[in-house]
């Protein structure tokens, strides 16, 4: 096996396949989200430690724990939020961890007050999925804090579309574009519909 096989692997929730490799060839990060993915935290975050400073990636990892264990002590930057957050909960999900997922998602507002693009995140990761009425929640904060966000009306409309109501998708990809007129998926859509 090799590094993007076995990654192949922990991206789709099958640790037993990647884990050993992981350990093996001291892969520290990725193998401390096969024990964080597998439900042993303090494994993970014992696995974490020791790379935080040099990482920002296992940095996040470690402080993530906190918000899948509702227990949060210290805050991540704008950055980790917006570089792993989204593929934090979809990593979440693919595991199986609807409890962590919950705990995390119930953290949104914390996310939002260091990234103002958190419930975005949040929203584009539940429609993905398939929790569009999780999904309608997080939009629905998102656009009361931000209403000129062309993605979130965006989301909407893919929303709306889930829904089989194109008329309301339709007035969502329109809204969309009259925020940012070039937006290239909101375009493609309405050629579509």
């Amino acid at each position: 096996m090799n590094y993007k096989e076995a990654k192949d692997y922990l991206v789709i929730a099958q640790f037993d396949k990647c884990e050993d490799f992981f350990k093996e060839n001291d892969y520290q990060l990725e193998y401390g989200y096969c024990k964080m993915l597998k439900g042993d935290v303090n494994e993970a975050r014992k696995i974490f430690t020791p790379i935080r400073d040099r990482d920002m990636r296992a940095d996040w990892a470690y402080l993530f724990i906190q918000f899948m264990n509702n227990y949060i002590q210290f805050m991540p930057s704008y950055l980790q939020i917006r570089n792993f957050l989204e593929i934090d909960i979809a990593l979440l999900l693919k595991a199986g961890l609807s409890q962590a997922v919950e705990n995390v998602i119930n953290a949104c507002d914390i996310f939002y007050e260091i990234n103002q693009e958190s419930y975005k995140f949040i929203s584009r990761v539940m429609l993905n999925y398939d929790y569009p009425s999780i999904a309608k929640i997080f939009m629905d904060r998102g656009v009361q804090k931000c209403y000129n966000d062309p993605e979130l009306h965006f989301l909407y409309g893919n929303y709306h579309l889930k829904n089989n109501n194109k008329i309301l998708a339709k007035h969502e990809f329109e809204v969309s574009l009259e925020v940012l007129p070039d937006y290239y998926p909101a375009k493609m859509m309405l050629e579509k519909l």
